[in-house]
């Protein structure tokens, strides 16, 4: 294998050693994968997966980062962009199937939930750093909308979870089910079904017939 000289080299580099990783994860169990097992299938050698990350848990910590955070960065822009709650939960309904289906994303949450007891530290991370603003950002955004007479409901930051727990459920549910017969899952309606009774749900009492 070639060393990688350029900028574009190692950043594709790094990017294979990361797929690789998360695949060996995803297959063995985050305590099972082994640093040499995850070279040999990037076609790399342990030497120098190492020059990238120096454990099992920095390679753990880039893979949340490059597969979370563009996700976060889209969910963000939703929350803080969209004119309306209503409008927010329609680009949600639009945004969810497609991350679900083509990102690898529910494969990193099948592996948290997994072998969350052999990492406590990233998994605190993780919950902070991506679950926690997510939660927050539509919190907020529940909040603004309860202020404007928009929708009512009790407690904002806890309606967000009722909000976004279909997203995170059906992420598991493909990572899991979804190359099992019967396991697929129409995301697309789900997610309008999940909007229209939100809508319906937190609309204020005299809008609500």
């Amino acid at each position: 294998m070639l060393r990688a000289r350029t900028v574009s080299d190692k950043d594709s580099r790094r990017q294979e050693l990361l797929d690789a990783a998360l695949d060996e994860f995803f297959e063995r169990g985050f305590s099972a994968a082994r640093m040499e097992d995850i070279a040999k299938r990037a076609g790399l050698s342990k030497g120098t997966l190492y020059l990238y990350f120096d454990s099992k848990d920095a390679l753990f910590k880039a893979i949340i980062d490059a597969l979370a955070t563009p996700n976060l960065e889209v969910i963000s822009a939703i929350a803080t962009s969209a004119p309306s709650f209503s409008e927010a939960l329609d680009r949600v309904a639009v945004f969810a199937p497609t991350v679900i289906r083509t990102s690898k994303l529910p494969r990193l949450m099948k592996v948290i939930v997994g072998d969350s007891h052999t990492f406590p530290e990233i998994l605190i991370e993780y919950r902070q750093n991506i679950l926690d603003r997510i939660l927050g950002l539509f919190g907020e955004l529940l909040s603004q909308a309860k202020a404007a007479g928009e929708i009512e409901v009790e407690d904002p930051y806890l309606a967000a979870r009722i909000v976004m727990g279909p997203m995170l459920l059906s992420g598991l549910w493909h990572a899991l089910f979804s190359d099992t017969p019967g396991g697929e899952v129409d995301l697309e309606k789900l997610f309008r079904m999940h909007a229209s009774a939100m809508k319906k749900a937190f609309a204020p009492v005299e809008n609500s017939q």
